[in-house]
């Protein structure tokens, strides 16, 4: 009967994936598991569909850096695809009991006995789907270890049926941008690119386009930028839902303005797909508002962008102090802050970069 009701309570999701954490933690109550989870196995940069209320466990294990002395991860990762992993069968009672990971993190969290089964997750990811229970509890075998392997099953098939939305949304989106002739890129969770316009492809060139799989410049300026869209594309849990970066490339007579918006959808943030859309067009910002184009592109508040422009213009800080008719410290703190957002060390930088964008 636990076994029934935990499955009608994963399958109910097959529709609607969304509320497939809150099911999975239903479900791993009713079957005596403290933890039921799907993380990836990009281990360095994970993703994870947990329920909220196991969320400090697994934030702990990653950010505390467990996973570089994990038996279990040593010990999963070399087994075949969709074979059931029982680490008290994997890893003996003393070397376990006497790790590090044991007694300060899988105790004290209740994840000291553990079951998981690593499987494919669209078309080239692979991702661990796992269930814990506490050291009093007992170890994961006989029912427990087949409920495991049952619940893992539904919770896998609905979370790669999601991922699967995902793909078929993403190449629509494509082939709606390309009709529109629109200049985008697509990139999933963890910022590789995963479809190009032709529009996007008219505006790479041998400084700036797609390398390895990612957006690159051959402009060391540029890669704070394009570090930011990657970051921006991996933290599916901000709420900011739009960024604008642009990037310098070499020999252009104008910069590329890249907006990056989030691709939301009726499935789970975390799996693979396209997550964000990132348009492309060369910067041609209006004369009259370069203030918005300088707050848009660096953070400048309506002030700093005024002063920058001054600078550009040739004043110097006392002129601009009189000018303004504010105290010359206040202007240096401007311009402090100035060089900082735009990431120069020199006025004759400010000069010169305003210099491109005015063009």
């Amino acid at each position: 009967m636990r076994l029934a009701a935990a499955e009608a309570l994963l399958e109910e999701c097959q529709y609607q994936p969304e509320r497939l954490p809150e099911a999975m933690g239903k479900a791993a109550r009713g079957l005596g598991f403290d933890y039921f989870c799907l993380v990836s196995s990009n281990l360095a940069r994970p993703a994870f569909i947990v329920p909220e209320e196991q969320g400090e466990g697994i934030a702990r294990y990653f950010n505390d850096g467990w996973v570089n002395v994990d038996y279990r991860a040593r010990t999963e990762r070399p087994l075949p695809l969709n074979t059931l992993y029982l680490d008290h069968r994997a890893v003996g009672e003393a070397e376990r009991k006497k790790s590090e990971i044991y007694n300060e993190l899988f105790v004290p969290m209740r994840m000291a006995n553990y079951a998981g089964i690593r499987f494919r997750m669209g078309a080239v990811e692979e991702w661990f789907c796992f269930v814990c229970r506490s050291e009093q509890a007992g170890v994961i075998e006989g029912q427990s270890a087949r409920d495991f392997r049952r619940i893992s099953e539904l919770a896998m098939n609905i979370a790669s049926m999601a991922s699967r939305l995902y793909e078929e949304r993403s190449s629509g989106m494509l082939e709606g941008l390309v009709q529109a002739g629109v200049a985008a890129v697509l990139l999933d969770r963890a910022g590789r690119v995963i479809g190009v316009t032709p529009g996007a492809e008219s505006i790479f060139r041998a400084d700036f386009g797609v390398r390895d799989g990612m957006l690159w410049s051959a402009n060391s300026a540029d890669a704070q930028s394009l570090g930011g869209l990657r970051a921006f594309a991996h933290d599916v849990e901000s709420r900011e839902a739009r960024r604008r970066v642009f990037v310098q490339g070499h020999g252009r007579s104008r910069p590329v303005s890249m907006t990056a918006l989030r691709i939301r959808g009726p499935a789970l943030d975390q799996l693979p797909g396209a997550h964000v859309l990132v348009t492309l067009e060369d910067f041609n910002p209006s004369q009259t508002d370069i203030t918005k184009d300088l707050h848009d592109l660096f953070g400048l508040t309506e002030a700093e962008a005024e002063v920058a422009m001054a600078l550009h213009d040739g004043l110097d800080v006392a002129s601009l102090a009189a000018h303004r008719d504010v105290a010359a410290s206040t202007i240096r703190k401007q311009v402090s802050s100035i060089f900082e957002k735009l990431d120069v060390h020199r006025q004759a930088d400010i000069v010169r970069l305003l210099s491109r964008l005015r063009r």
